[in-house]
């Protein structure tokens, strides 16, 4: 793995998560009454947001962000052959220090153990 980011898998998985984020914060606008809908047959389909989902959406953009920052330093064909690792959360580490404080505590006491 070198250092070199690749700005092309970053930028479509930041702009994926950032359209779902986009749609999402649209779909509370509208759930708050501040949408107006008028015309807009997409707004219209929505429905009601629930908690199910808004689980959903939330995975979707988080997916792509953790894979965007699995596979910064990867070749497309690398991230490709490594999909199913590159899904994966990073384990905490003195590398990932900056993540700590967003890590579940039960997790970051089983890291200290190994």
């Amino acid at each position: 793995m070198n250092n070199d980011l690749n700005y092309e898998l970053l930028e479509f998985h930041i702009r994926e998560a950032a359209g779902e984020l986009d749609s999402l914060l649209s779909r509370i606008q509208f759930m708050l009454g501040r949408l107006d809908k008028s015309g807009d047959q997409q707004v219209d389909a929505w429905g009601n947001l629930n908690e199910a989902g808004l689980e959903v959406s939330l995975a979707h953009a988080y997916h792509h962000m953790n894979f965007a920052w699995n596979v910064r330093n990867k070749t497309t064909k690398e991230a490709d052959r490594h999909f199913d690792r590159d899904e994966k959360f990073p384990r905490p580490t003195e590398r990932f220090d900056s993540f700590a404080r967003f890590w579940p505590k039960s997790l970051m006491r089983k890291s200290r153990r190994k």
